[in-house]
């Protein structure tokens, strides 16, 4: 015990320094190469283990109830509980979350490590502090630099390292909006109002270079938001009137794209009012329609086999057998509640709401404000109303990085 508590003195602040370095490492790199940034987030899993397990053998104190590493582990346990359930009870399991079960589990660790090496000093707060702005502000860098030269080489939307435009969407936008969200919480001098312009105007730009719609929306939304929050901090009427008529420019730039998204928009949206359902848009309301009947089906929740099948009975019983909800239905439902109440039923929707308790309702009544994170919390809600993001891969990974690089910003007593 006692070789256990000299060895863990001497290697300590290595291994605190080590984790949060491999977590601010995971960020920019999972926007270039997602990959390396799911090898980072693992390797900050052991080391996150490892620390842990010394501390326990130095007899120190480790607290596990960080309500936000808590809402992971029930995801986690949600995943795995169902998936079990499902590769028992389902002839043809084609989607489980083990994958996704095991990456909110690891996300729970990590968490709890970080806030305990953070709660003990065993690395600094200034430390914290600049790593975390160093990883949140090169990922932005790499992200929108990335973004730029995809769209100058081709045509396509952009995808960034994720390799799927709506999903680079979503994450890009998150990460934007957490950066300006920290930024508001400062002091607004000249450089940093510059750097709050210059993000602000970027990322609605590459956001639509995605051309993902409901990014688009949001985005601009929140972006107006927070420009206009500017009043209480810098009182000057001609300066705020600036940065909203720059945000004329990103709009101006993509004026092509969006009058196409909006003429597409509408036209999906008339054809579903004529009974087709054949396109992007119109089969998203037919799966929502199909997965709440679902739910009323089976309120305590279902393997997807047996939902998909009663949708697909249910579309021939209809006189839609051509339907391409059947085409999406093997992915998900492209709502985050209806999927949840679909496939994990009552508890399924308990445990998201909890979630999203944490990161918003929770973080506004105990700081009275939109905090970073509650930002992190919104941006997830409102993108979950058109997709499915919590069992997503590259987003777990992302939103966790992120929740451990704002959040332990925060001195723990506060919490």
């Amino acid at each position: 015990m006692v070789l256990a508590k000299v060895n863990y003195q001497t290697f300590r602040e290595p291994l605190a320094y080590i984790t949060f370095g491999l977590i601010s490492l995971a960020l920019p790199s999972s926007f270039i190469y997602e990959k390396a940034s799911r090898v980072l987030f693992y390797w900050s899993a052991y080391f996150s283990v490892a620390g842990l397990l010394m501390e326990w053998l130095s007899g120190k104190k480790v607290l596990f109830n960080d309500k936000k590493a808590v809402s992971f582990l029930l995801l986690g346990a949600l995943y795995y509980s169902w998936s079990l359930y499902a590769d028992y009870a389902s002839p043809s399991a084609d989607e489980l979350f083990f994958t996704a079960g095991k990456r909110c589990l690891l996300v729970f660790i990590i968490i709890s490590s970080c806030t305990h090496l953070v709660r003990l000093g065993y690395i600094s707060e200034i430390a914290v502090k600049r790593l975390s702005y160093a990883s949140l502000g090169s990922a932005f860098i790499v992200a929108s630099g990335f973004a730029l030269f995809q769209s100058f080489i081709s045509d396509e939307r952009v995808i960034m390292g994720i390799n799927r435009a709506t999903m680079s969407a979503y994450t890009y936008s998150m990460l934007s909006l957490t950066l300006l969200a920290l930024l508001s919480k400062r002091k607004m001098t000249r450089p940093a109002a510059l750097c709050f312009l210059t993000i602000g105007i970027l990322s609605l730009y590459v956001i639509t270079l995605t051309q993902t719609r409901s990014a688009m929306v949001i985005h601009f939304c929140f972006i107006l938001f927070f420009f206009l929050s500017l009043f209480k901090a810098l009182k000057s009427k001609n300066i705020i009137l600036f940065f909203l008529a720059s945000l004329c420019v990103p709009v101006a730039l993509s004026h092509q794209v969006i009058q196409n998204r909006i003429d597409t928009t509408f036209e999906e949206y008339v054809n579903y009012t004529k009974g087709n359902d054949q396109t992007s848009l119109g089969s998203r309301f037919t799966l929502w329609k199909m997965g709440v009947m679902a739910f009323e089906h089976a309120p305590l929740g279902e393997t997807q086999y047996e939902r998909n099948n009663f949708i697909d009975a249910y579309l021939k019983q209809h006189g839609n057998p051509e339907s391409w909800a059947k085409i999406y239905i093997k992915v998900h439902l492209h709502n985050e509640f209806i999927q949840f109440a679909s496939l994990f039923g009552i508890v399924g929707l308990g445990v998201l709401a909890a979630f999203f308790w944490v990161f918003i309702l929770s973080e506004i009544k105990i700081y009275r404000q939109i905090t970073p994170i509650a930002v992190m919390g919104f941006t997830t809600l409102l993108y979950g109303m058109t997709d499915v993001l919590m069992t997503s891969l590259e987003y777990i990974l992302i939103f966790s990085v992120l929740t451990v690089l704002v959040s332990t910003q925060v001195k723990q007593g506060e919490n």
